[in-house]
């Protein structure tokens, strides 16, 4: 707007200059005059174009979500705005916005062209990490973050444009941090323990950021892809667990159920045991009395030798 301006001040002061010579080279003559009247007029037109073009530099408009960076045209910062709405300033600035709202930064797949899985592109490929135990694994990571308002002149002190800011300080940074953080966990507990794994990268640049003004509103690790050896002795391994848990299992059984036999055998030999120790002398003689009252009584004739121990039965 300001450039535009001053070429159309530049060309209202030379119809000027021309209304003038017209004017004083031939005060008489007629298409003279004429022609210094019309230059006159295309000389005040191109000041008002001029004004207004001025006027509108001397004005812009925030939306929400945005912080707006005000410099000079020498590139001095005059001023920063965080408020929506309409704001005035000199003509000769110029204003530089910044979005402070949530943002992501996506590395995923094998190329820098690949999807960011949500339908636009990754900001770049996957990240190669190497775990604890040295075994290497690839990884997707999504991050969102977003920039403190009060933090936006610093920002474009160093980094002069958002552009500039996401690809040199974020993006570097998201990468350096995702990289160091698997060193503290195992093969095993990269694949086990995702949840950990994102708490501990997130505090880590939370770490990192907490003086630069980028606030981190979240992190997902998308997939962890680990050495194809290394998925088949892991499932090997879970598989191995399986069996374990299972042999367990029966031979938990099968001691429960000797355990079950045992007791079953004690109470059975208690219970004989009872049974002889209640088995008196007079007991079995009383039984044996019985015994042979009840053959009479059913017409059966019963010859007990002296000193016989066992019973001859002779029916009539």
């Amino acid at each position: 707007m300001l450039f535009a301006a001053i070429i159309f001040l530049v060309l209202a002061l030379i119809a000027l200059l021309v209304a003038r010579g017209y004017k004083s080279t031939s005060p008489t003559g007629e298409r003279t005059k004429k022609t210094s009247v019309v230059a006159t007029w295309v000389s005040a037109s191109l000041a008002l174009i001029a004004v207004t073009f001025a006027a509108f530099a001397s004005f812009y408009t925030q939306d929400a979500g945005t912080a707006v960076v005000e410099k000079d045209i020498t590139g001095n910062i005059v001023g920063q705005s965080n408020s929506t709405g309409l704001h005035g300033k000199a003509p000769w600035v110029n204003t530089v916005e910044f979005s402070i709202r949530n943002q992501q930064v996506v590395f995923a797949g094998t190329s820098d062209n690949d999807s960011d899985n949500n339908g636009g592109v990754a900001n770049g490929a996957q990240i190669t990490v190497q775990d604890a135990d040295g075994v290497s694994s690839n990884i997707d990571i999504a991050l969102r973050y977003s920039i403190a308002p009060d933090s936006v002149t610093d920002i474009y002190k160093e980094f002069l444009s958002e552009e500039n800011f996401k690809k040199s300080f974020i993006e570097q940074d998201v990468r350096s941090v995702v990289r160091l953080v698997p060193n503290q966990f195992s093969t095993l507990d990269l694949l086990t323990k995702r949840g950990e794994v994102e708490a501990a990268v997130l505090e880590a640049l939370e770490d990192r950021w907490s003086d630069d003004g980028v606030i981190v509103d979240s992190i997902s690790l998308q997939e962890i892809r680990v050495p194809d050896a290394v998925k088949e002795s892991y499932a090997a391994a879970q598989q191995a667990q399986i069996n374990v848990t299972k042999e367990t299992a029966n031979l938990e059984a099968a001691q429960v159920s000797a355990q079950q036999k045992v007791v079953q055998a004690q109470a059975e030999a208690d219970a004989n045991a009872i049974l002889n120790g209640s088995l008196t002398e007079n007991i079995l003689s009383q039984r044996y009395l019985d015994t042979l009252k009840e053959l009479a009584a059913a017409g059966n004739l019963v010859v007990v030798p002296e000193g016989f121990n066992g019973l001859v039965n002779v029916t009539k």
